[in-house]
């Protein structure tokens, strides 16, 4: 990050010259009264409905105006020229701050921290010292620029954290030898270690929140989705490409038009959503609790017509945004892989015109290195089909779209029209990809992703990031859905002898096809508005089973799983069934051993 002028000049209230005069009680009304002023406008701000990062911004100010003030006051005080800097990192540095969140500060030493002489010792502590008194939470260190860089070698949180550093005010020549130094021997030095700490903190963090954005009660700032997401594509961007702004990564071609949009809305909701915690906690809270979820819809001014709607409605945008900062920060992090020689030291992607190893052709695309890409830019133009094919080639090869093939694909939504759903051809591709019992799930997660699965199938489509409070549902309407089917699909690897006998009836089913079928469609009803969602999902999968040209036997038995896929559930828990009636009701439902095993494995 290159070295920064000082921010707006310190407020009049707070002026240097005139606060040394005044007693240290005095000066200490003085500041909470400016701060009483600022977090009322910033307030006021925020109830008018103004951006997130705005308000966020415009409080990084007021605290800027505040330390620079206090910093200033204690030279004169203590009679002492400016040879250290204070400089601000972490989320401060980053220059959002929520209402509740802390300041991070950095005094930047001229030496090491224990030849620190008592004058600037006591400069250090007439700034702490107010700040404890105003009630803020202060992380801060004094250090000399090795020992940043000491500490930044050895801990990763540190050297995130001192990698979003900002100028406040001090000596601007050992700030500017800060930045260069920490950039060359903490960042680029070793890319390929940072790169890696950045994965690994994001697996560790996506396994601690179930790796899923669509939780209940998601954390804004670690859950999949969150801030820390956004903040990790800046921190690899600016490692590896040289800027953390999004504008020059759109015009590099790292970012589409779409995702630049996506991101910078995304993470503008996410902090007005976190400003409004703050507000009505009164502290940095970052859990979206149910309790919460209400009073932001009626802050936020939804217009449903009851409380629990209005709490559909804002976490399904909620759901959106975080999809959205999710998907394109792995795409960032796949573009980083792809183009950045350090992360790929034995790739032979430096010898002119060489074939890369493993690479093959088919189909108007490339296989290589795990990923699949297109061929030529108008593959799809050539034979639309594809769109659907690409998924069917990921399954049996194990690969996925690359990153410009997966914006080929956007580019091309278009294609999938009424001719493209009824099209023979591509029936046999979406069977085909269902009939493959251990590899469904991953391979719909792959179209779902790239916006196919629900334009092909706009029964499912229109499940997208759809809330529903109820017993069966703690994820969206979509990812339930999926991890119905990825539970299948575990069955097939699973040597655990609890179920045992659920992996032996998947083996053993003869049409599978229409179980997976089925379990897109049971809860498509949900989006129907209707009373009963089974009512719906009947009358969908009706719909479905004359567009694919789905008749007899298996029409029958998808009609069947539809219909009756809480019964099972009903009859166990709900039902006497050592009741000879009860038991003999049952039967008559399932007609036969066939319906019965393949619903014991659809429950």
């Amino acid at each position: 990050m290159p070295a920064q002028a000082l921010p707006d000049p310190i407020p009049g209230i707070l002026d240097p010259a005139l606060l040394v005069e005044v007693p240290a009680n005095e000066r200490l009304t003085l500041y909470k009264k400016y701060m009483a002023d600022e977090n009322a406008r910033l307030r006021k701000l925020h109830d008018e409905g103004r951006g997130g990062c705005e308000v966020a911004g415009l409080r990084t100010q007021v605290i800027d105006g505040l330390l620079q003030s206090l910093l200033a006051s204690a030279l004169l005080q203590t009679k002492t020229s400016s040879s250290l800097t204070l400089v601000a990192n972490g989320g401060y540095g980053r220059g959002l701050l929520n209402p509740g969140s802390d300041i991070d500060l950095l005094f930047l030493l001229p030496q090491a921290s224990h030849k620190l002489d008592k004058h600037l010792k006591k400069v250090v502590e007439d700034v702490l010292y107010p700040l404890f008194d105003l009630g803020f939470k202060v992380g801060h260190a004094s250090r000399s620029i090795p020992e940043c860089l000491s500490e930044a070698r050895r801990d990763p949180i540190t050297r995130t954290s001192l990698f979003d550093h900002r100028r406040l005010s001090g000596n601007q020549a050992l700030y500017d030898k800060f930045v260069q130094r920490f950039r060359q021997e903490c960042i680029l030095k070793d890319q390929a270690r940072f790169f890696e700490e950045r994965r690994a903190d994001i697996e560790l963090r996506y396994r601690k929140y179930s790796s899923t954005v669509f939780l209940q009660e998601p954390n804004l700032k670690e859950s999949p989705g969150g801030m820390r997401d956004f903040h990790n594509l800046l921190w690899i961007s600016d490692a590896l490409f040289g800027t953390r702004d999004l504008r020059e990564l759109r015009d590099r071609g790292t970012l589409s038009i779409n995702a630049y949009n996506e991101l910078r809305e995304s993470f503008d909701f996410l902090h007005r959503v976190r400003n409004c915690l703050h507000y009505h906690t009164g502290k940095s809270t970052d859990i979206l609790t149910l309790r919460f979820q209400g009073v932001i819809t009626e802050e936020f001014r939804y217009r449903h017509k009851t409380k629990l709607r209005r709490i559909e409605a804002l976490m399904r945008d909620y759901y959106l945004h975080a999809r959205d900062i999710h998907q394109h920060t792995a795409s960032v992090f796949e573009i980083a892989e792809i183009e950045t020689a350090v992360l790929r030291p034995f790739r032979l992607s430096w010898i002119p015109f060489a074939r890369r190893t493993g690479s093959k052709e088919f189909d108007g695309f490339i296989a290589e290195d795990g990923r699949l890409s297109a061929a030529r830019d108008d593959i799809f133009d050539e034979d639309p089909g594809r769109l659907l094919r690409l998924f069917l080639h990921c399954q049996k090869r194990h690969l996925r779209p690359s990153p410009l093939l997966r914006k080929l694909i956007k580019a091309n939504w278009h294609r999938i029209d009424r001719s493209f759903t009824y099209n023979k051809e591509n029936r046999r591709t979406f069977r085909t990809i269902l009939e493959k019992r251990g590899q469904v799930g991953r391979t719909l997660r792959l179209m779902h992703r790239c916006g196919v699965l629900g334009r092909y199938f706009p029964e499912f489509g229109a499940l997208e990031c759809l809330v529903q409070h109820e017993f069966f549902h703690r994820y969206t309407a979509d990812e339930h859905t999926l991890r119905c089917i990825d539970q299948l699909d575990a069955l097939i690897e699973s040597d655990d002898p609890a179920v045992a006998r659920y992996r032996q009836l998947l083996i053993e089913i003869e049409d599978p096809y229409a179980l997976y079928l089925a379990v897109l469609l049971h809860d498509s009803g949900r989006a129907e508005n209707v009373r009963e969602h089974i009512d719906g999902s009947q009358i969908l999968a009706s719909k479905v089973c004359r567009r694919l040209q789905i008749s007899h036997g298996r029409r029958q038995l998808i009609m069947f799983l539809v219909d009756h896929h809480l019964t099972l559930w009903r009859f166990a828990t709900k039902r006497n069934i050592d009741d000879p009636d009860v038991v003999a009701e049952f039967a008559g439902l399932m007609k036969n051993r066939h319906c019965l095993d393949a619903l014991l494995l659809f429950t």
